[in-house]
C-alpha cells in the first residue's frame, strides 16, 4: 500500500485520522503540551487514573512501537484508548514488555501492512456530504459555551491545549463526553488542533479565516 509508513526499514499501517497529531506525540515524539492527549485518553479509556508525565515515545521497546503502531491504526475508542494507556504505562515504568491479550487484538494489523494487504475496513471515514452541519460546529459551539478563545486557518484549529485539557477532565462525565467527540469529528474532517497560549477572543477573529469563537 502507498500509504504505509516506513519507519526505519519497518511498514506499519497509516495511523487513524481520529487520532489527530494524538498519534505524533504517541508515536514519534512527546512535546510539552501533551497534557492534551493525555486528557484525551483519559477520558476515552475511562481510566481517571492515567498520567502521561515520565512517558516519552523514544523509549518504546521495538515490540512497543509495533504494538501502538497497530492500535493507532485504528479509530480512537474505549478499547484502542486502552491498549495505548497499557502501552505509555508501561513505558513510564521502563517495562519494555506488552500485555498478551493487546497483542492477540492488535498485531495482526502489522503482518497485513508487511504484505501489503487491506489494513481495516474503518481507515476511512464515511462521507459525510449529505450533511450540512459542518465537523466545526460542535468543536465551535462548545468552545464558545466555555469561553475557550479558537482560530482556524488553514485547516489547524489553534487553541491552548492546556485549557483544552482542563476541559477534557471536566467533572461533567456530558461535557467530557461531548468534547471528545467533537475533537473527534474534527480529527476525523482533515482538522489538526495546534497548541496556540494565550490566546484571545479578539487575536481569534482577527486570525481565523475559516472560523473563530
Amino acid at each position: 500500500m502507498s500509504d504505509l509508513k516506513n519507519v526505519d526499514g519497518h511498514f506499519y499501517p497509516p495511523f487513524h485520522k481520529g487520532w489527530g497529531g494524538f498519534a505524533e506525540e504517541l508515536f514519534h515524539y512527546t512535546s510539552r503540551y501533551y497534557v492534551a492527549t493525555e486528557a484525551f485518553l483519559r477520558n476515552l479509556s475511562q481510566d481517571r487514573d492515567f498520567v502521561m508525565s515520565g512517558y516519552k515515545a523514544a523509549l518504546l521497546s521495538m515490540v512497543q512501537r509495533d504494538l501502538m503502531a497497530a492500535v493507532l491504526s485504528c479509530r480512537p475508542d474505549r478499547q484502542s484508548a486502552g491498549a495505548a494507556v497499557t502501552i505509555v504505562s508501561a513505558v513510564i515504568r521502563r517495562n519494555p514488555g506488552v500485555e498478551a491479550g493487546w497483542v492477540e487484538i492488535y498485531l495482526g494489523r502489522l503482518d497485513d501492512a508487511a504484505r501489503h494487504e487491506s489494513l481495516v475496513e474503518h481507515t476511512h471515514v464515511p462521507s459525510q456530504a449529505t450533511s450540512e452541519v459542518s465537523p466545526l460546529d460542535p468543536f465551535l459551539n462548545i468552545a464558545e459555551r466555555l469561553q475557550i478563545p479558537v482560530a482556524v486557518r488553514d485547516h489547524h484549529v489553534e487553541v491552548s491545549l492546556h485549557d483544552l485539557a482542563v476541559h477534557l477532565d471536566s467533572p461533567s462525565s456530558a461535557l467530557r463526553t461531548n468534547l471528545g467527540n467533537a475533537v473527534l469529528e474534527l480529527h476525523d474532517a482533515g482538522y489538526v488542533l495546534r497548541n496556540h497560549p494565550h490566546l484571545t477572543h479578539s487575536e481569534a477573529h482577527v486570525i481565523g479565516e475559516e472560523g473563530s469563537v
